[in-house]
C-alpha cells in the first residue's frame, strides 16, 4: 500500500466506516462524505475539509486503488465512492481486521480494549481474543498496515496505531518497552522509509497541480477584493 496523505487517510477511514456502521447510506456521495470527513464524533483529530478538497483526495485514492466511483445511472444521480479494503484477495484483510484499521485511521493510537469497545458500538462485536488476534495477524503481514506500539511509562497496555501515512513510517517494534523505574528520557525513535514510499506518477502529479492552480486562483481573487 502507498503511502497516504493525512487526507486520504480521513477519507478511507470514513468510507469503511459508513460501510459498516450505516451500510443502508453506502456508496457516499461527495457530500456526505466531506459530511463524515469533518463530523465532530469518533474523529481525531476534527478537521474542515473543503468540498474541493475531498474531490482531490478521492481521485488521489483512486488512482492507489483503494476505492471505486460509482457513475449515476439516471438524471437525478450523483457519482458516489466506495473502498477497496473488503475485497480480501487483494489486501488480505478480514472484515474484523478491516474495522479495527479504520478505527485506528480515523482516532489514530489506541489500544486493543478500546478499538474492540468502539468496533462493537458501530461495526462489528469481537471478542477480546479476535481483536488480538486480528491485530497480530495485520503485524504479521508483509507490507503491515498496523503496528504494535510497545507499553510506555505510565500505561497499562500496548497500543496500536496504522502504518499507511508518511508520518506513521516509523516502527515502534524496534522502541524498547520502559518500566515505570526507567529513566524519563524517551530513547529516539528510529525512521525506516522505504524507497518506495513516496512513488512519483504522472496522475498523482496532475492531481497536485491541479490543487495549486485553484489555490492560486482563490488567492488572487482575495488580493483583488483587498485592492477593491
Amino acid at each position: 500500500m502507498d503511502a497516504l496523505t493525512e487526507l486520504e487517510i480521513r477519507i478511507l477511514g470514513t468510507l469503511i466506516e459508513k460501510s459498516m456502521a450505516t451500510p443502508e447510506y453506502y456508496p457516499l456521495t461527495l457530500k456526505s462524505l466531506r459530511a463524515g470527513c469533518n463530523q465532530a464524533t469518533n474523529r481525531n483529530p476534527v478537521t474542515e475539509y473543503e468540498e474541493l478538497d475531498v474531490e482531490l483526495g478521492v481521485k488521489s485514492l483512486k488512482l492507489k486503488g483503494l476505492l471505486y466511483f460509482i457513475e449515476p445511472k439516471g438524471g437525478h444521480e450523483v457519482r458516489k465512492y466506495e473502498h477497496t479494503l473488503f475485497e480480501e484477495h487483494r489486501w488480505g484483510l478480514n472484515k474484523g481486521q478491516v474495522a479495527l484499521f479504520s478505527l485506528l485511521l480515523l482516532r489514530g493510537e489506541q489500544t486493543a480494549s478500546e478499538l474492540r469497545t468502539r468496533a462493537r458500538e458501530k461495526m462489528i462485536d469481537l471478542s477480546p481474543q479476535q481483536t488480538e488476534e486480528s491485530l497480530e495477524a495485520m503485524v504479521a503481514m508483509e507490507d503491515a498496515p498496523v503496528a504494535r506500539v510497545p507499553r510506555q511509562p505510565g500505561q497499562r497496555e500496548p497500543r496500536w496505531r496504522h502504518k499507511v501515512g508518511l508520518a506513521e513510517m516509523i516502527d515502534p517494534s524496534l522502541v524498547p518497552e520502559l518500566d515505570d523505574a526507567d529513566s524519563d528520557e524517551m530513547p529516539q525513535l528510529p525512521v525506516q522509509i522505504p524507497a518506495t514510499a513516496i512513488p512519483v506518477r504522472s496522475d498523482d502529479v496532475e492531481v497536485l497541480k491541479a490543487r495549486v492552480a485553484d489555490l492560486e486562483t482563490r488567492i488572487s481573487r482575495i488580493e483583488a477584493a483587498l485592492g477593491g
